[in-house]
């Protein structure tokens, strides 16, 4: 994972602790291996609030399905907004179907990652010029 920016630790609830602006990291990654970095880095600005592991979950789920199912370069985005709010975009360069919530083209054993990012946060698919951004907001309170 290729540190773009990251900012100083936040309280529990997304501040930092000298209220200035939310905690944000951007990162470059080319596989999974990004995801224990990223789930670090979500322990020290989230700990020991309990939107953590949903937060885990859905950061996990969404680069997961940027490395299997799209090309690159790829990038994903974590923003504590405000004090109740967390948003996670990954960007890539697929293209392809629209993503269906409960279904994988990879078969009947896979595609329920969507069904838990589905229950646990609100989130969508915005096209760009060079691919797509799948974003998720998560309440953290």
């Amino acid at each position: 994972m290729t540190m773009v920016e990251a900012n100083e630790r936040t309280d529990v609830v997304g501040r930092r602790a000298d209220g200035s602006r939310p905690a944000s990291l951007v990162a470059a990654f080319r596989d999974a291996t990004c995801l224990p970095g990223l789930r670090t880095w979500l322990r020290e600005q989230l700990a020991p609030a309990d939107a953590l592991l949903d937060a885990e979950l859905v950061c996990t789920e969404l680069v997961t399905n940027a490395v299997e199912h799209a090309g690159g370069p790829r990038r994903v985005r974590v923003t504590v907004l405000d004090r109740v709010r967390m948003r996670i975009e990954v960007d890539d360069a697929g293209a392809g179907a629209p993503l269906t919530v409960g279904e994988s083209r990879l078969g009947a054993h896979r595609g329920r990652g969507l069904t838990i990012v589905n229950a646990v946060a609100h989130w969508g698919v915005r096209r760009t010029r060079t691919g797509k951004t799948v974003w998720a907001t998560l309440e953290l309170a």
